[in-house]
């Protein structure tokens, strides 16, 4: 294997083994009743499902291609937008139960906007809020799944 494969093949196999914790992990969550059929199990299968697809896609083409194929990207990775997505995750996780699902939400949406180059700031966090709003809905009301509402509660109690 050449060394320029090398970043590819750690990435496929660093997703492929996500995919795989997420899918082992998900069999340890509690299915609901009997006629329950998307219960809260559902969703992590689906993600670990599509991780597991997704990393086996990149594998089968990074060993596909051949080594001596030019590089697409030959000045580096743009670190900026990965450091700043990242961030906003890694703040959505410590402060999901604290601000909740619906503002947190709206953030990671429009930075993600933000760092794909769509500099419509207003735009992209009216856009996160009704998405938000909507994923709210629907897991509470067709999942019966509760997300954190966080600073949110005392404005939408009949959500709580």
């Amino acid at each position: 294997m050449a060394a320029r494969r090398l970043p590819e093949v750690a990435f496929g196999c660093a997703t492929l083994a996500l995919g795989v914790a997420v899918t082992v992990a998900a069999r340890t969550i509690p299915t609901g009743f009997g006629y329950d059929t998307a219960g809260p199990r559902l969703l992590p299968f689906i993600i670990g499902g599509g991780l597991i697809l997704s990393a086996l896609l990149v594998l089968a083409g990074t060993l596909a291609s051949r080594p001596d194929m030019p590089k697409h990207d030959e000045e580096g990775v743009a670190w900026m937008p990965v450091v700043l997505l990242s961030a906003v995750l890694l703040l959505e996780a410590a402060l999901i139960d604290t601000l909740g699902w619906i503002p947190l939400g709206t953030l990671v949406f429009a930075t993600g906007a933000w760092t794909f180059g769509d500099r419509r700031l207003a735009l992209n966090l009216m856009i996160g809020l009704l998405l938000c709003v909507a994923i709210e809905l629907l897991f509470t009301f067709a999942l019966g799944i509760d997300l954190p509402l966080g600073i949110l509660a005392p404005l939408l109690p009949w959500l709580a």
